[in-house]
């Protein structure tokens, strides 16, 4: 008999800065809004883009920062209750959650990993060795 148990937890995040376009074709430069072209303002959960300072060009991007927290585990249990013949009982959860911060606090996003919803799926497999 055995038990094995395994715990996957993995957090990212992204923050989104010096939002720029292109300023010519088949180049690599670029222009920043807000710095070198234009203006860029944060309104509530966007940013207002205004490329050419005339409001001719207005736009608008959703705000990009982001934080992902996952978790997942396993625990199996596995008895060879005969030669070659062998009875598994698998438990695995995992849980996901997504937030717009855009910034790491460990003590935050660990603890936001187990507040998540989890998803359960239990399984049970027997194998029987015919033969002598």
């Amino acid at each position: 008999m055995s038990l094995q148990t395994y715990i996957r937890p993995f957090i990212s995040c992204g923050k989104f800065t010096n939002f720029k376009e292109l300023s010519a074709p088949r180049t690599h430069e670029f222009g920043i809004y807000g710095t070198d072209t234009g203006t860029i303002h944060k309104i509530d959960d966007e940013y207002q883009v205004n490329p050419g300072g005339d409001m001719s060009g207005l736009f608008y991007l959703d705000d990009p920062d982001f934080n992902f927290r996952s978790i997942q585990g396993n625990a199996v249990f596995r008895w060879e209750y005969m030669p070659g013949s062998t009875l598994f009982l698998v438990w695995q959860q995992q849980r996901n959650e997504y937030a717009s911060v855009g910034d790491f606090a460990m003590r935050r996003d660990f603890g936001e990993l187990f507040r998540a919803k989890p998803t359960n799926v239990f399984m049970a497999k027997i194998s029987y060795w015919f033969g002598t």
